[in-house]
């Protein structure tokens, strides 16, 4: 008997996809406990990565609706980024992994 795979696998798969990223999962775990908006030179000594893959991430991230910009017309230009209300909704799905993994003192090869 064949079965069709449900096309939220497809979708769910793309996130893993996008979680895996370098950085990603940090720079949400920090946004999500810092709540409140973070300028990026705050982000980037938080994570502790190069400028180039925080630029990445971030931009990875609002393309797909897991965080919002907003840029102020300061000289240099003022950027904050901030969690989106669909991404808080991701939060306590990412913090089960993360404490998982502090409970059983997971170490994955």
């Amino acid at each position: 008997m064949e079965t069709d795979c449900d096309p939220v696998f497809a979708q769910v798969d793309k996130l893993v996809s996008l979680l895996y990223k370098s950085k990603l999962l940090h720079i949400l775990h920090l946004l999500n406990n810092k709540n409140e908006p973070m300028r990026f030179s705050d982000i980037k000594k938080s994570v502790g990565s190069s400028s180039t893959t925080i630029t990445r991430r971030l931009t990875e991230l609002e393309q797909n609706g897991l965080i919002s910009r907003e840029a102020y017309s300061t000289v240099p230009v003022t950027v904050y980024y901030d969690l989106t209300d669909i991404s808080r909704g991701l939060v306590p799905s990412v913090q089960s992994m993360y404490d998982w993994v502090v409970e059983h003192e997971v170490e994955l090869n």
